[in-house]
């Protein structure tokens, strides 16, 4: 028993008129969007047209050159052709002559050719693509004048492959031996499946599925296992970790459907198995054995399918499906077994995803010259992907809340920050040189809050043992006089050598790296605190892509950029343009992560997010500047030493273009968590204080504005005129007596109590295994 059914039509004319050798094709109208019942039930399609053409004609003989094409799109929005094994999914359907006598105003009911399952066309629509109608002509005076058109097709009332059912009879047959109490069925997909990803995005399809589960079947699941015949592109990225084609099992609502079930905020996925890497060619594999203990049955309802999908992530990466066997094991006895249910509230963690997601392209926005596109965060792409019920870690439910550090840029200012989070860490003991590594389970930094991240985090250095290195470092790189500036300048476009920077942090490397050794890597052998460093891609500054470089692996990103030295990292968070030159690391070349990204700690929430666990809450957050104000006004370059040297000259401007508030960051930051688990410290909201900074800091405040006549000149507006320069060394001493004053402000030395009894208990370090 069959029906046929209308696809597509149009009442609309079409005209197609040729005046040259070359084809002109209009499209006509498309179809909606294929179902899966088309592609399981459909037997034959057919185009029918009321169409003529120039009429007589004796130059072409009795050849036709109008006619009609069927053409496969992607979906509806889709303007080119499907292209699959190298060629588009074109196929001509029938011309428009019939009689070589006729006259084009003798229009014709025309019945096109009739395809059917032995035809490619049916092997390789997929579900969601869209069937379209081109009307054609060819040379000079021919035309295609369409004045009606349908598509049809014929359908059958079950599936024709598998699943079709269960097996060729009806319903679950039980077997009469009664040492026989399983049911063991194959289900095998029509098509093979191929994907290749463009994007950050994940790319995936449903391949094929079980048949329909009722109340009879559900209860009989014993197990269920995938084996497939597969393959990804055969070269795996420079620097990719991990691999990123897989198969997943899935729970579909109905056989219709494209994406998987939802439950309780949670995607009901599960991974069978991972395409191998090392493999040039189709390698057969065995996916996992879901058996009656996992929670796959437990989500099952009448209605609902299991499906196979076939998924890549990240640009480049493909899958190659050749074929596949679902092996599904069924018992008369029923199953037994289960698995206690979540109690996350995963409609709230999707919440605080997309939330953290929204401000984070706002932020990377902001950090971008309003005439070029937007900074780009692979980490802030991933946020929103969907939340697996596979996770073995359930996204860190349950855990201990994380404690995190983020730490601004800021050139010798970054000495501020480090006596602010001593002051903190002597409220947690009373011992001011607790290290940080012992208390925080991730550090983030830029530029020189890189450095600072990387001391502290991953050389596990005092605070102490910091700032002496500290202030070593910045006495070495940025003792140059004016005459080396403006040589430096004149010859590299950066008024200090990036060698000496180099040298320098190798120095405070090779007294603390395990071995000692001045080249020691990223990556710790130690499983303690997490640190990663902002680094920004120099290619072009208006296209700006946020780096991590890690001291870990991120097994939810392609690249942990983790595998560079210690000093290569330093180096290039710190490499500010006009300051230091680039680095290249790879294919790459980075400059100092502050162009656009100082204050990270928006980032480092996202990254915390991916790497943790989307449900594991954050239990305290330490945020501290280096004396920014929230106003500040960033200065002429006209009034820097080395403006005027034309080789710096455009990288200056773009620079500071470019460069957005780190308070920018803070803002958007402090929303997204309750104010008793955020910590915000900088000393610069203190800095526009007049009064404060003339009791405080006599000395200071006289070198700044001299006369008390000219102090009246300044504002917030251009505070910027008293700011200490990212390499004045010299006035570190000032800020530090500064930054002493403003931690025994009673709001700030209340604010560090409060941060401070959120750090205990110590952290102990494990090795790795």
């Amino acid at each position: 028993m069959s029906t046929v059914k209308t696809l597509g039509e149009s009442n609309v004319p079409k005209l197609a008129q040729a005046s040259s050798a070359e084809t002109v094709s209009q499209l006509w109208f498309k179809t909606k969007p294929i179902s899966r019942k088309f592609c399981y039930r459909a037997v034959q399609l057919q185009l029918e047209t009321i169409s003529s053409d120039q009429g007589h004609d004796e130059s072409h003989g009795n050849v036709s050159w109008s006619w009609f094409e069927l053409v496969v799109f992607k979906d509806g929005q889709s303007e080119e052709p499907v292209i699959k094994n190298g060629q588009p999914l074109v196929w001509k359907s029938h011309n428009n002559r019939t009689d070589p006598l006729d006259t084009r105003a003798a229009d014709s009911l025309h019945f096109g050719i009739i395809f059917d399952r032995r035809h490619d066309l049916f092997d390789l629509i997929e579900i969601g693509n869209v069937i379209g109608i081109r009307v054609c002509a060819k040379h000079p005076g021919w035309i295609n004048d369409a004045q009606y058109g349908r598509l049809r097709a014929k359908y059958v009332h079950y599936d024709l492959f598998s699943p079709m059912a269960w097996h060729v009879g009806e319903g679950l047959e039980a077997s009469t031996n009664e040492a026989v109490t399983d049911g063991v069925y194959t289900l095998t997909p029509p098509t093979e499946c191929h994907l290749i990803s463009k994007t950050d995005e994940q790319t995936d399809a449903i391949w094929f599925t079980t048949p329909i589960l009722d109340e009879n079947t559900i209860p009989k699941f014993q197990d269920i296992q995938l084996f497939t015949t597969a393959r990804h592109q055969g070269v795996l990225p420079e620097g990719a970790t991990g691999i990123w084609s897989w198969f997943d099992i899935v729970i579909l609502d109905t056989p219709e459907s494209t994406q998987p079930k939802v439950k309780d905020g949670r995607v009901l996925v599960w991974l069978s198995h991972e395409v191998p890497a090392g493999q040039l060619g189709d390698v057969e594999q065995d996916g996992k054995l879901f058996g009656p203990d996992h929670e796959i049955f437990t989500h099952l309802q009448p209605g609902n399918v299991i499906a196979v999908r076939p998924s890549t992530r990240f640009a480049g990466w493909e899958l190659h499906a050749q074929s596949a066997r679902l092996v599904v094991r069924l018992s008369n006895k029923g199953r037994t077994g289960g698995v206690p249910r979540s109690q996350v509230d995963w409609a709230k963690v999707i919440k605080r995803n997309k939330d953290l997601q929204a401000a984070l392209e706002q932020y990377l926005t902001k950090a971008t010259s309003h005439k070029d596109p937007a900074a780009v965060s692979v980490e802030t792409t991933l946020l929103t992907q969907e939340l697996r019920a596979d996770r073995d870690d359930n996204y860190g439910e349950g855990e201990r809340p994380l404690r995190l550090l983020s730490l601004d840029g800021g050139g010798v200012r970054g000495i501020s920050a480090l006596h602010i989070l001593k002051d903190i860490m002597g409220k947690v003991t009373g011992d001011k040189n607790a290290k940080p590594c012992d208390y925080f389970d991730m550090m983030a930094g830029t530029s020189t809050g890189g450095l600072i991240a990387i001391m502290l985090g991953r050389l596990r250095m005092s605070i102490d043992e910091c700032i002496d290195a500290y202030e070593d470092l910045a006495s070495e790189i940025f003792g140059a006089g004016p005459i080396s500036k403006v040589v430096n300048g004149a010859t590299t476009g950066a008024r200090y050598s990036g060698d000496t920077l180099a040298n320098a942090v190798k120095k405070v490397i090779g007294k603390h790296a395990e071995g000692n050794n001045p080249d020691a890597p990223m990556l710790d052998p130690e499983d303690g605190c997490k640190v990663f460093v902002l680094a920004c891609r120099a290619d072009d500054l208006s296209n700006s892509v946020a780096t991590h470089l890690r001291t870990y692996t991120n097994k939810e990103v392609e690249k942990s950029f983790n595998e560079y030295k210690i000093w290569e990292a330093a180096r290039a968070t710190s490499a500010a343009p006009t300051y230091f030159t680039r680095i290249k690391l790879g294919d790459h070349e980075y400059i100092d992560g502050g162009v656009g990204f100082n204050n990270p700690v928006l980032l480092l929430m996202g990254e915390a997010r991916l790497y943790f666990g989307f449900a594991r809450p954050i239990g305290c957050l330490v945020t501290i500047g280096t004396g920014m104000n929230p106003n500040v006004v960033l200065p002429d370059v006209s009034n820097n030493p080395v403006g005027n040297i034309i080789t710096t000259a455009g990288t200056i401007k773009s620079m500071w273009e470019l460069v957005t508030t780190s308070e920018h960051a803070n803002i958007m930051a402090r929303n997204l968590l309750d104010s008793n688990l955020y910590f915000r410290f900088n000393v610069g909201k203190k800095l526009v204080d007049q009064t404060w900074i003339k009791q405080v800091s006599p000395t200071f405040w006289e070198r700044i504005f001299g006369k008390e006549e000219e102090a009246q000149k300044y504002t917030e507006e251009n505070w910027a005129s008293l700011d200490i320069a990212l390499d004045d060394y010299k006035q570190m001493a000032a800020l530090v007596k500064l930054t002493l004053e403003f931690m025994t402000i009673p709001a700030e030395n209340d604010r560090a109590k409060r941060a401070a009894d959120k750090l205990p208990p110590k952290k102990v370090p494990k090795k790795k295994a």
